[in-house]
């Protein structure tokens, strides 16, 4: 009796067909308790990667809430600073508007006393010449005011001197005259009166200052006159 041998994959004579068929014999079928398990198992790890997922999602929802708070706390206090910054600028404006204001009342003020002190000045100085030609001054015309000029016989210099003069009309103004005998007047300056009535300052140089015998004070028009039109308001003769 010829001896059987096991048949195997690798016997030769078996061909795919066979090879397919002894493979479905001998396969066993996983048990279904096992299968289950898998399934699970594989089940339990997806609700864990989609829960742990979810988690992920949530805390970068509120990390990026969170940011968007912050954002606009950080916003609403810059505006709140750019409003109070806003109106701290305005009233330093302001206060710099003042301040420009009174600087320049102040400057003409001062400026105001300048010209009053060196109007003086060269009054002393006229004043103090060692020879003056001098004339008093009434008025004239129903004026209340009386005045002086004063001359000094070596340069011509000479300064007018007034009190009690009411300011001239609007548009007109006081011109001083020189007076020659029966020449005509010759202009020797304008000047303006103010509220208070009086008025020390330099009129215009007198040529030949020997050969004045007078002065006169009258209204003229702003600008002044080369020869008077006015009223005369105050005269007087000179007196060496």
């Amino acid at each position: 009796m010829a001896e059987e041998r096991p048949i195997g994959i690798d016997d030769p004579e078996l061909d795919d067909a066979a090879l397919e068929a002894l493979a479905e014999a001998h396969a066993a079928p996983p048990p279904a308790d096992l299968r289950a398990r898998l399934l699970a198992e594989v089940r339990r790890e997806a609700a864990a990667h989609a829960a742990a997922a979810a988690g992920r999602w949530r805390l970068a929802g509120s990390v990026a809430a969170a940011i968007g708070l912050v954002l606009a706390g950080l916003l609403a206090r810059e505006s709140r600073l750019a409003a109070h910054r806003g109106d701290e600028l305005a009233q330093l404006a302001e206060h710099d508007r003042d301040l420009a204001a009174r600087l320049d009342e102040q400057g003409r003020t001062l400026a105001a006393l300048r010209e009053s002190v060196a109007a003086e000045t060269e009054v002393l100085r006229v004043i103090g010449a060692p020879r003056l030609l001098s004339a008093s001054l009434a008025p004239k015309e129903g004026a209340g005011a009386s005045g002086r000029v004063v001359v000094d016989a070596a340069s011509g210099d000479a300064v007018v001197i007034l009190s009690g003069l009411a300011p001239a009309p609007e548009g007109k103004t006081y011109e001083l005259w020189a007076l020659r005998g029966d020449r005509p007047p010759e202009p020797a300056g304008v000047f303006v009166v103010g509220p208070e009535g009086s008025l020390a300052r330099r009129a215009a140089r007198v040529e030949r200052p020997g050969d004045v015998t007078a002065f006169a004070v009258s209204v003229e028009p702003a600008a002044g006159s080369p020869s008077p039109t006015g009223p005369i308001v105050l005269v007087g003769t000179v007196a060496g």
